[in-house]
């Protein structure tokens, strides 16, 4: 095992490990932690595609870095308030995993979570802004940095909405290691959806809407931390967005699918949203339909999931595939989401 390198410094706190490489395949060159601003900073010798995801019970951020070697196995790094220990190992070959193990008593907004490139192997997570404090009030001040606030819920706690504005949560399906469907010419369901998703927000929030998303990045996120997400908001609607597929011997099945699970709102919403859809986007029509998807069931608020196509449809994959297309899609799905609101 290689000798490590530890800085403290006492501004900072700066809790840094650095690893010498040789130059071959693609490795983790290093891995620190900036406790002063609760940033995870690492980067590769060549170029990566990080796959982040947040795991409950224990909570913790778990960051893959595909075609990353780890030259050895190293110690975990004590973390600050919030963060219990990062720690990094090769859970099988090709594949160098971080994770951040997050303390009890604090919780992690997925919506606020980021796993941002500097350039093609410089990366960094902030983790202050997604840290909440799950115990009421102020969190106490850590005597050192591994002494972690008393076990609380697993959540983060309710943010109120802004008063007189409906809070929409708009549901970006799969993400990180989950790719969702994946359909004709390789399109993913994860970053079609995203990227409606995405628009959706930002037309919502033009027309004077607090919008929510359930992910604001490519991690991957459980069905019940988004269920939550929503229920701690106090929000109005929920839409989860989502593509559809079949085998890929069926590519003359396309068109799009709205589904409510029992609630005459949650249909009058699908209803609404459905025929917008129709209205603004070249598509077939399968429907409105009622299901028991996890994440329309468990909310309490009107609650949608729509399929905006097939990635494995002839027509819709080359459609999903179109950015103009996503386009059109997300604005017939935000103006639905508008009428729903003016009547309702």
């Amino acid at each position: 095992m290689r000798s490590q390198t530890w800085s403290i410094g006492l501004g900072g706190l700066l809790l840094s490990l650095a690893l010498a490489l040789p130059a071959r395949a693609n490795q983790l060159l290093f891995w620190r932690l900036d406790a002063s601003q609760n940033r995870l900073e690492f980067k590769t010798q060549g170029a990566i595609a990080p796959q982040a995801q947040l795991i409950f019970n224990p909570q913790r951020i778990v960051i893959d870095l595909p075609g990353a070697a780890l030259p050895a196995q190293r110690s975990p790094i004590r973390g600050s308030a919030g963060i219990r220990e990062i720690r990094v190992g090769q859970p099988e070959a090709g594949v160098t995993r971080i994770v951040v193990e997050i303390a009890p008593g604090y919780t992690v907004d997925p919506s606020l979570l980021r796993v941002e490139g500097l350039d093609a192997t410089t990366w960094q997570v902030r983790l202050q802004p997604a840290l909440r404090f799950a115990g009421g009030g102020s969190p106490p001040p850590p005597r050192s940095p591994s002494l972690p606030p008393p076990q609380q819920s697993p959540f983060p706690p309710p943010r109120s909405p802004q008063v007189g504005r409906q809070v929409i949560v708009i549901d970006p399906g799969h993400g990180g290691p989950d790719p969702g469907a994946i359909g004709i010419g390789g399109i993913r369901e994860k970053d079609v959806v995203f990227d409606i998703s995405q628009q959706v927000a930002a037309i919502l929030r033009d027309s004077g809407l607090d919008v929510r998303l359930t992910r604001t990045a490519d991690i991957d996120l459980d069905l019940e931390p988004r269920v939550q997400m929503a229920e701690q908001a106090r929000a109005d609607l929920f839409v989860s967005i989502h593509a559809n597929a079949i085998s890929l011997d069926r590519p003359e099945v396309n068109g799009l699918e709205t589904y409510f699970y029992a609630s005459q709102a949650g249909e009058r919403l699908a209803r609404t949203i459905h025929q917008s859809i129709l209205s603004g986007v070249s598509i077939r029509d399968r429907g409105v339909r009622q299901a028991r998807f996890y994440v329309i069931r468990r909310t309490s608020m009107p609650a949608v999931l729509v399929e905006t196509g097939f990635v494995t449809g002839s027509e819709d994959a080359r459609n999903l595939a179109n950015p103009n297309h996503r386009r059109k899609m997300a604005e017939a799905i935000a103006r639905g989401i508008l009428q729903y609101v003016r009547q309702n």
